[in-house]
């Protein structure tokens, strides 16, 4: 599998090559203020499958578990990218809209206690009010530590 993420202008650019670990849609308030967007829908992958070109603007902030989150933008327009996780031995988390070719398949909504006003989440799909539920959270420990 091969898949490119890049913001609008194209200064920027991210290559993944291969599947991701977990894909999830995030409803922390942080997701929502970096991306502008009532919710963000994530495809987690392993750093060393992902290789990035041109310049990028970072804010670190702390996440749910206490460690830092770096948040990547475009240093020329300036928009969101992915943001990298230091919880998830810097995991690389890319919004899926940015990539191509690929198809997102949620498996769970995550930190939905902070979801957005009027926000709607399907019944039928995996819902946690705060991080990913344990057999996720498993699996993306195993995914980025081996």
């Amino acid at each position: 599998m091969e898949a490119s993420a890049s913001c609008s202008c194209g200064a920027f650019q991210l290559v993944v090559s291969a599947p991701p670990v977990a894909q999830l849609v995030c409803h922390c308030s942080e997701c929502q203020t970096f991306s502008g967007q009532a919710f963000v829908n994530a495809a987690f992958f392993k750093k060393s499958d992902c290789r990035m070109t041109g310049q990028t603007r970072v804010e670190t902030l702390v996440g749910g578990t206490g460690a830092e989150k770096l948040h990547y933008s475009c240093d020329s327009c300036g928009e969101p990218v992915y943001v990298q996780v230091k919880a998830l031995n810097g995991a690389i988390a890319v919004m899926s809209d940015k990539l191509s070719p690929f198809e997102f398949t949620a498996e769970a909504h995550i930190w939905t206690g902070q979801k957005a006003a009027g926000t709607e989440i399907p019944s039928e799909l995996l819902q946690s009010a705060g991080a990913p539920p344990q057999e996720i959270v498993e699996r993306m420990i195993n995914g980025f530590w081996k």
